[in-house]
C-alpha cells in the first residue's frame, strides 16, 4: 500500500474499528430482547470482525503486490537478459523494463529505482539495496541485492544477467511448484469439507422424521452452507495458484475468438430449444429434463478446448521456432525477414501457418512491431504473446538474435513443462470431483427416498383405538418433491463451481467448464434416476 500508516489509521482503521463498536452498542441497547442466551455474543463479534479486518485488510494488499511481482519475475528477468545482448547501459536497461506496463507493480518498483538514480543522484547499486528493503516480494529483494552486489563489485551486467536467467528461473519454478503442492493440499481439504457435508444435509433430510422441525428450513440451511463452502474454496484456490494466463489479452480479435463468440448464441439458442421440448412433451423426471436442457452448452465448451487445445500445441512448438529463428537471422547478421523466409519450409506443427502469415506481413514492410502483434494475436497464447514482444524489442535495439533466440527458448520452454505438471493436477481433479458429485447425490437421494418410503408407511397404517406407538415419529416432513428440488439445487451449484475450480486450477477459459459443468448435472440426474429406482425395488415397493 502507498498509504502512510498514520494516514491508514485515521482514515480507515479507526473509523471501521469505531464503528463496529458503535453498532454493536446499538444492536444491545435497540433489540435487547433478540440477543439472550447464547445469542448474546453475536453483537460482540462484529467489533471483533472489524478489528480483523483493519488489521488484515493491508497484510493482503501487501501479499498481493508480492504475489503479482513474483508471477512477472520470469518475464522480467528474460526481457532484461534480451535487451543486455545489444550491450545497452544498465540504466537504460532498468528504464526500458520501468516502461512496460504489464509488469504492473514490478515496473513501478523498477521506476523507483531509475528515479532514485536519475533524480536523487543515487549510484544504481545504492538504489537498487533501497528499493531491495522495501519492495514486498522476497525474490525480486534477493535479485536486487544480488544486483547490487555485482555492480560495485564490477561485474559486467551482461555476464551477470545470462548467469541470472537460471537463479531465477529455478525460484520462479520453485514458487510455481510450491503453488501446485498448495492446490493438492486444498484439493484434499475440499474432499473432507464435502463428506461432511453430505453428512450434514443426510442428517439435515432425517432430522425432521425425529424431531418434527422444519425440512424445509433445514435443507435451505443446508443449500446455502454447500454453495457457501464451494464459493470459498473457488476464491481460496485462485488465490493459490501461479497467475500465469493460457490465452492472450491482445486487443485484436483474431477469427477463432469470434467462432468462440458466436458459439455462445447457437448453445443458448439450442437450450431454449429443447427447454421447450421438454416441458411440452412433460414426462421425463426433473433431474434428467435440466440436465438435456442444459447439454447444448457443452458446443461452447467443446470449442473452447478444441482452441486451447491449439494454444498449448503452439506453446510447445515456440522454443523451437524462436531458437531458429534466432540462429538464422544471427548468421544472416541480424535480418529477421531473411531468416524467416528460409524458416518457411520447416515443419512447426500448429504454428507453421502462423510463421507464413507473419512472413507476409514483414515482407510487405509496413509496420515490423504490429506484423508480430498480429501473430502473437493469432496464435492465441500469453506466453507467446510475451515473448515475442522481448524478441522484437530486444533485436530492434540491435541485440544479437541468437543469444536472444536461445534465452527465450529455455525460459519458454521451463514454463511450458511446469504447466504441463499443472494441467496433470487439473486431470487428477476432475476424476475426483465426478465421484463427489455422484457421493452426493447417490447419499442425498437415499436419504429422501427412505423419508418417502417412511412416509407413505405411516400415513397408511391405521392405529387401534387406546394404543400408541411405542416411539415418536414425525412422519409429515413435507413435500418430497420441494425437498427433492432443493437436492437439484445443491447438486446442480455444486457442479458449477466445480467446473469452475477444475478451470482455476489448469488455467483454461472459464467457458471451456460448461462440458464438465453438463457432464457433472447429467451425473446428478442419472444418481437420482438410479437411486429412486433402486430404492422402491429393493424395498419391494415397486
Amino acid at each position: 500500500m502507498d498509504t502512510e500508516p498514520a494516514t491508514y489509521l485515521k482514515r480507515f482503521a479507526i473509523p471501521i474499528i469505531a464503528f463496529g463498536f458503535i453498532f454493536s452498542f446499538l444492536l444491545y441497547t435497540a433489540l435487547p430482547s433478540l440477543f439472550q442466551g447464547s445469542t448474546k455474543a453475536i453483537p460482540i463479534l462484529i467489533p471483533v470482525i472489524c478489528i480483523l479486518f483493519a488489521v488484515y485488510y493491508p497484510l493482503s494488499i501487501y501479499g498481493g503486490q508480492a504475489s503479482r511481482i513474483d508471477n512477472n519475475m520470469h518475464y522480467y528477468i528474460t526481457q532484461m537478459g534480451s535487451i543486455a545482448t545489444a550491450e545497452t547501459s544498465r540504466l537504460d536497461i532498468i528504464r526500458i523494463v520501468s516502461e512496460n506496463e504489464e509488469y504492473k507493480e514490478l515496473a513501478t518498483e523498477t521506476k523507483k529505482i531509475y528515479n532514485l538514480v536519475t533524480v536523487w543522484n543515487m549510484s544504481l547499486a545504492e538504489a537498487c539495496r533501497f528499493i531491495s528493503k522495501r519492495t514486498p516480494s522476497v525474490i525480486f529483494e534477493d535479485f536486487l541485492d544480488r544486483l547490487a552486489h555485482g555492480l560495485q563489485s564490477g561485474e559486467n551486467i551482461k555476464t551477470f544477467l545470462f548467469a541470472e536467467q537460471n537463479v531465477v528461473m529455478n525460484e520462479y519454478e520453485s514458487m510455481y511448484n510450491s503453488a501446485m503442492y498448495n492446490v493438492e493440499i486444498i484439493k484434499e481439504l475440499f474432499v473432507s469439507l464435502v463428506m461432511s457435508l453430505i453428512f450434514l444435509a443426510s442428517f439435515a433430510v432425517i432430522m425432521p422424521v425425529i424431531t418434527g422441525m422444519d425440512a424445509v428450513l433445514l435443507m435451505s440451511m443446508v443449500v446455502a452452507t454447500f454453495i457457501v463452502t464451494d464459493v470459498v474454496i473457488l476464491l481460496f484456490t485462485k488465490g493459490k495458484v501461479p497467475k500465469d494466463p493460457l490465452w492472450s489479452s491482445s486487443r485484436i480479435i483474431p477469427d477463432y475468438k469470434i467462432k468462440l463468440y458466436r458459439s455462445i448464441p447457437i448453445s443458448i439458442g439450442a437450450c431454449i430449444i429443447i427447454t421447450i421440448i421438454v416441458i411440452i412433451y412433460g414426462k421425463i423426471i426433473t433431474p434428467i429434463a435440466i440436465a438435456l436442457c442444459l447439454t447444448p452448452l457443452m458446443y461452447t465448451g467443446k470449442v473452447c478446448r478444441k482452441i486451447e487445445k491449439s494454444i498449448r500445441r503452439r506453446d510447445e512448438n515456440f522454443p523451437a521456432f524462436i531458437r531458429s529463428l534466432g540462429s538464422s537471422a544471427g548468421a544472416r547478421g541480424g535480418v529477421i525477414d531473411e531468416a524467416l523466409k528460409a524458416l518457411r519450409i520447416h515443419d512447426f506443427g500448429p504454428l507453421t501457418k502462423d510463421v507464413n502469415e507473419l512472413y507476409k506481413r514483414l515482407n510487405t514492410r509496413i509496420d515490423k512491431f504490429k506484423s508480430w502483434e498480429f501473430f502473437s494475436a493469432n496464435t492465441g497464447s500469453h506466453l507467446i504473446q510475451r515473448f515475442c514482444v522481448m524478441f522484437v524489442e530486444a533485436t530492434n535495439l540491435g541485440g544479437k538474435p541468437e543469444i536472444i533466440g536461445d534465452i527465450i527458448a529455455a525460459n519458454f520452454h521451463r514454463i511450458v513443462t511446469l504447466r504441463k505438471k499443472r494441467v496433470q493436477s487439473a486431470s487428477s481433479l476432475v476424476g475426483v470431483l465426478y465421484g463427489l458429485t455422484a457421493g452426493i447425490g447417490f447419499t442425498m437421494y437415499i436419504s429422501l427416498g427412505v423419508i418417502d418410503l417412511m412416509q407413505s408407511m405411516f400415513s397408511s397404517v391405521e392405529m387401534p383405538a387406546g394404543m400408541s406407538m411405542g416411539m415418536i415419529l414425525y412422519t409429515n416432513v413435507g413435500d418430497i418433491e420441494v425437498l427433492s428440488m432443493m437436492v437439484l439445487l445443491i447438486m446442480i451449484a455444486h457442479s458449477l463451481m466445480s467446473a469452475i475450480l477444475i478451470r482455476v486450477v489448469d488455467g483454461g477459459h472459464i467457458l471451456s467448464s460448461t462440458i464438465d459443468f453438463v457432464i457433472m448435472v447429467w451425473i446428478s440426474g442419472i444418481t437420482a434416476m438410479v437411486t429412486r429406482t433402486a430404492i422402491w425395488s429393493l424395498l419391494g415397493m415397486g
